[in-house]
């Protein structure tokens, strides 16, 4: 009888070394195309993220300028006529001037016509490459080649005369409600005085022996936003380009929001006082010392021969936005159409976005509107 004989056990065998070679390449490329594909995922996402910053800089400055633009030349209950017989006349006033005085600068509510401030004033730099000293010397490290847009309101908030909340020799404004009544001999007070018991006119009772209740006073505001070369301007500065705004009164610039490089602003004119934006034109001709004659081309005069900045109603706004880094192996060659005026490519490492959009003047505007 056969005996069972079991056939040994295969004699166990690893891998040769072109197997290893092989399945060490195979693994090198798909790990390459893993990193490849990681890096890539890492740009794009820094790359949104930045897109996504320069959108939101864009969007919060729109919203902090048309705030103001549309309150420019909101006084208050008072409104100075535009048209008739005896419309106001508005003036030019250098915003860096500090002069605190009764009444002040550009407002004259004895004269006739009534002398108010305009409302709004741009200064235009792209074509003509810089601003008159007078006006940089009040912009700390302005950005050369950039337009300033000037506005002028009163506070929406108001407060009772007397009260704590009244700051010494600041502006303010205080509008009667009694006309030309005995009690008050003018119809506003626009003064910067040492104490509120100057403001003297009233709201209601206008009679000589029973006089009403005073009116409330409205802070004037007077502010610049222009594009600085730098949000922390320590030293050297920090070389982010930054929107800030200047407002009478106070010693700095306030920051706005870093990112902002360029700002253009064109003019939206009524030339038939019915409220409506009948043409865009721009500041460019040399408006720095009172707006005298023709020097914006295509704006109305009044009897004065002054520009009529009155006129303007709308305000079409481009703004362009920086990564507050570069990127590495990029270079910015585009080139931006900011309404008549183009920005030539900046060729640097630095990825930048154009925002428009246009905003309407809504107390200069609506008073012109016919029902």
């Amino acid at each position: 009888m056969k005996s069972n004989r079991f056939s040994p056990l295969p004699h166990p065998r690893g891998f040769t070394l072109i197997e290893l070679m092989v399945a060490l390449a195979i693994s090198m490329i798909l790990m390459a195309a893993l990193a490849s594909i990681f890096a890539q995922s890492v740009q794009t996402r820094e790359k949104i993220d930045r897109d996504g910053q320069k959108i939101e800089t864009a969007r919060y400055s729109l919203d902090t300028l048309s705030e103001d633009i549309r309150l420019a030349g909101y006084y208050g209950s008072y409104s100075p006529p535009n048209t008739g017989s005896a419309p106001a006349d508005w003036t030019y006033v250098d915003p860096c001037d500090a002069t605190v005085s009764n009444p002040l600068p550009g407002w004259n509510p004895t004269a006739s016509p009534v002398q108010v401030p305009f409302p709004i004033f741009v200064y235009e730099a792209h074509d003509t490459g810089n601003l008159p000293s007078a006006l940089t010397d009040c912009l700390d490290n302005y950005r050369t080649g950039t337009d300033v847009l000037l506005i002028r309101r009163a506070s929406t908030n108001s407060i009772e005369v007397g009260s704590a909340d009244y700051v010494a020799s600041m502006p303010y404004l205080q509008v009667s409600s009694c006309g030309k009544d005995p009690i008050d001999t003018q119809p506003f007070h626009a003064m910067a005085t040492a104490t509120s018991s100057d403001f003297t006119m009233h709201i209601r009772g206008c009679s000589v022996t029973t006089p009403g209740p005073l009116a409330r006073v409205n802070r004037l505001l007077t502010r610049i936003y222009f594009i600085a070369d730098c949000d922390d301007c320590t030293g050297a500065g920090d070389g982010i380009p930054t929107l800030k705004m200047r407002e009478w009164g106070e010693d700095n610039p306030r920051t706005v929001a870093p990112g902002v490089e360029n700002m253009h602003i064109e003019l939206g004119i009524d030339t038939n006082d019915d409220g409506a934006t009948d043409a865009y034109i721009l500041s460019n001709a040399n408006p720095y010392t009172g707006a005298i004659g023709d020097s914006v081309a295509g704006m109305r005069q009044d009897a004065d021969g002054e520009d009529r900045w009155e006129d303007v109603v709308a305000i079409k706004m481009f703004l362009v936005t920086r990564d507050l880094q570069p990127t590495r192996s990029y270079t910015d060659i585009k080139s931006f159409v900011m309404g008549s005026t183009t920005l030539a490519a900046a060729e640097d490492d630095y990825r930048r976005r154009l925002t428009s959009s246009t905003i309407k003047i809504v107390n200069m505007s609506a008073r012109r509107e016919q029902p």
